[in-house]
């Protein structure tokens, strides 16, 4: 009983993204984008995948079917269970928040420096590093490190882009696949964080407004 009250204590806090579809659909986000550019890249010469304007245009198909999918999402299974909640962001919460940042911060200089170190420097590699870094910040502030696994999570979204990319996987996918995991790491944890939500969350018989 009073794991669930504070469960219901925290949940205006961390609402945003309790139900995981931020999380979700930053995944499908990148993980399109990356294979499009992948396709333009191993497409052949004269082919359509190869126009700038291919790739915007399906770039910003894929943005845009993410907006409107998380807004349908929301309404048709988050409001139907837990209602639409303001979120109040706690002290406790905001520290969470710095946290994690401070942790990606720092895991990512460590990262950074073991691979100057035993691997040779490129500016492909400066720019995974960071990138992942940059990605890890955006997770630890979408959602407010609400519990343990969530740290695994940071830390392989810091750490595993780079390393793949000292692979020898050949220099087609050492270019792509660090991106293409990034979102495969979103898309992963989102889909945790949503079937662990659906578990939890019957349906309402009358939505909380």
């Amino acid at each position: 009983m009073a794991d669930q009250i504070d469960d219901y204590v925290k949940r205006p806090m961390r609402y945003q993204n309790i139900d995981g579809l931020d999380e979700l659909l930053i995944g499908v986000l990148l993980t399109g984008v990356g294979l499009l550019q992948l396709f333009r890249e191993i497409a052949p010469s004269g082919s359509i995948w190869k126009h700038n304007a291919t790739f915007e245009v399906c770039a910003a198909a894929v943005f845009f079917i993410v907006v409107y999918d998380r807004k349908a999402l929301k309404k048709r299974v988050t409001y139907l269970r837990t209602g639409y909640v303001k979120c109040r962001h706690t002290r406790k919460g905001v520290w969470r928040i710095v946290a994690g940042a401070l942790m990606a911060i720092a895991v990512a200089f460590a990262t950074f420096f073991v691979l100057y170190r035993f691997a040779l420097p490129s500016s492909k590699l400066v720019v995974i590093a960071w990138t992942s870094a940059l990605w890890g910040l955006i997770y630890a502030m979408l959602t407010w490190m609400d519990a343990a696994w969530r740290w695994v999570v940071l830390v392989a979204l810091i750490v595993a882009p780079p390393v793949v990319a000292m692979l020898p996987l050949g220099h087609l996918w050492s270019d792509y696949l660090p991106y293409l995991l990034q979102g495969l790491i979103f898309f992963v944890s989102g889909a945790v964080t949503l079937t662990l939500y659906l578990r939890r969350n019957p349906v309402l018989e009358q939505g909380v407004e």
